[in-house]
């Protein structure tokens, strides 16, 4: 077939599909569940199904639902794209679905995360509260009325830390609790990658506490701060490699890679 029998196909396939182009239809957007009036367009991305459907050739059970040949709908006037963008109805529906659904998945949410703050809050040995809400509660008093820490509360690092953080934000500061002066300390570990180019691991807070009137000095945190390094050094994770002869790349001998 010449040029000119496909203009005249052309010509013939436009003039069919030019009143479905030219009717004015009520659409909506099933993502933000505005609806408008528009018209399907020429050209775009998601094409229009004309509710015919066939058996699918190769999935037994599937169905194959077929589109009108270069019809599209147009772009939603909220959301600017046209993948989301049905008739008014369908639209209308998907969107009420999908709402509903999220209501009862955040609905659900929340009520996890109510039962999970309405537990006890276990911070150590003899350091226990109510709930959540009494564990910040306390943290804040604290912060703000440290003469009323129990010798429970001096005794765990992460407990005293969060205090610091209420009371002072980040850094290394000093507190003082009755007779009790207590000064917080960051341990650099911290390291390079193998490549140099990221920073690994995190600065790790322990504290000194000195009895004024005894002159009794004691660690809170450092054992813990010792145990962790000495875990992660038996693991082989956290050590500088960068200038290892036999580095093999940063892949550890124990794959196969040398």
């Amino acid at each position: 077939m010449n040029n000119l029998g496909f203009e005249v196909l052309q010509k013939l396939k436009d003039k069919m599909i030019d009143p479905i182009l030219k009717k004015r239809r009520h659409l909506g957007c099933e993502e933000c569940g505005k609806t408008f009036y528009g018209h399907y367009q020429n050209t775009g991305y998601n094409a229009v199904p004309n509710g015919k459907e066939s058996p699918h050739p190769t999935k037994k059970g599937w169905v194959e639902v077929h589109t009108y040949d270069g019809i599209f709908y147009p772009d939603c006037p909220e959301c600017i794209v046209s993948f989301s963008v049905r008739d008014a109805k369908t639209a209308k529906i998907i969107y009420e679905k999908e709402t509903e659904k999220n209501r009862k998945k955040q609905e659900r949410r929340k009520a996890r995360q109510a039962d999970k703050d309405a537990q006890p809050v276990n911070i150590g040995k003899k350091l226990t509260y109510l709930n959540k809400e009494a564990y910040h509660d306390r943290i804040g008093h604290l912060a703000a009325a440290p003469d009323n820490m129990t010798k429970y509360e001096m005794m765990s690092s992460y407990f005293l830390d969060k205090v610091f953080w209420e009371r002072f934000g980040k850094g290394c500061h000093t507190l003082e609790v009755r007779n009790f002066t207590i000064k917080k300390q960051l341990h650099d570990g911290t390291y390079m990658s193998n490549s140099g180019k990221t920073r690994m691991g995190r600065f790790m807070p322990y504290f000194e506490i000195k009895n004024e009137l005894t002159g009794k000095q004691r660690e809170v945190g450092g054992e813990e701060i010792k145990q962790f390094l000495d875990l992660r050094e038996s693991l082989g994770t956290g050590t500088n490699r960068r200038n290892d002869p036999d580095r093999a790349y940063g892949l550890p001998n124990s794959r196969g890679y040398r």
